[in-house]
């Protein structure tokens, strides 16, 4: 029973890993994780199946409240990287009610079993990505999602009316870059962690020290 189990684990495990590397050639995976995800799809208690390292989106809702879910609200723009406000404008005259979101980095991991799933979760707890936790356990492997919980969520138009002016609307997009890259460093963090535990590699210890994306701006 456990050989059947282990095989459709393998079975499974293959299909992604074959999927993520054509997806990866086509530029379909995030440009700042793809490295990373091909790494760590070897190693033999894990594989990915889905991921992202952070985005900026507008939002188009189709009623005054954002939700998620099917006919609801569509992606007009996105990011997975800091924008301007003049690529926030190009888009903005395409929608009626609007909104501007910033989301942390989000993976979807099986595990060969629940131990190898715990030691992960635990990596990923330590790294900040307090939203880690195991999904479900299956006959082929353990689901665990690893989440931060960097986030923003601010509308920017109701009714076809803006509801700021370009100066209020590039503070907001300050904003929202800064929430995209402490999600990233949070990122760099779990991945440190990863290659440390499962890869033998040594890091300094010291902290990387969390420089306010407008600080950083400022300073380019």
């Amino acid at each position: 029973m456990l050989g059947a189990v282990t095989d459709v684990y393998e079975v499974r495990k293959s299909k992604f890993v074959e999927r993520l590397i054509k997806e990866g050639e086509e530029g379909k995976v995030d440009f700042d994780i793809f490295d990373f995800l091909r790494e760590f799809n070897k190693l033999s208690n894990y594989y990915t199946t889905s991921s992202c390292s952070g985005r900026i989106m507008i939002i188009n809702a189709f009623s005054l409240s954002f939700a998620k879910g099917r006919g609801l609200a569509k992606i007009l723009a996105k990011w997975h990287r800091p924008v301007t406000l003049s690529e926030v404008l190009s888009v903005i005259n395409n929608g009626v009610n609007l909104w501007l979101l910033a989301r942390g980095p989000i993976l979807h991991v099986v595990a060969r079993d629940v131990e190898s799933a715990m030691d992960l979760a635990k990596l990923a707890k330590d790294a900040g990505f307090k939203r880690s936790s195991i999904l479900s356990i299956k006959d082929w492997g353990v689901v665990i999602e690893i989440e931060s919980d960097d986030r923003l969520d601010i509308p920017i138009k109701v009714n076809g009316e803006l509801l700021l002016n370009n100066n209020q609307l590039s503070e907001i997009i300050n904003a929202a870059n800064e929430t995209l890259m402490f999600g990233k460093l949070r990122l760099v963090r779990l991945i440190k962690l990863i290659e440390s535990r499962y890869f033998n590699r040594s890091y300094s210890q010291d902290d990387e020290v969390l420089v306010p994306y407008r600080v950083f701006r400022r300073n380019l």
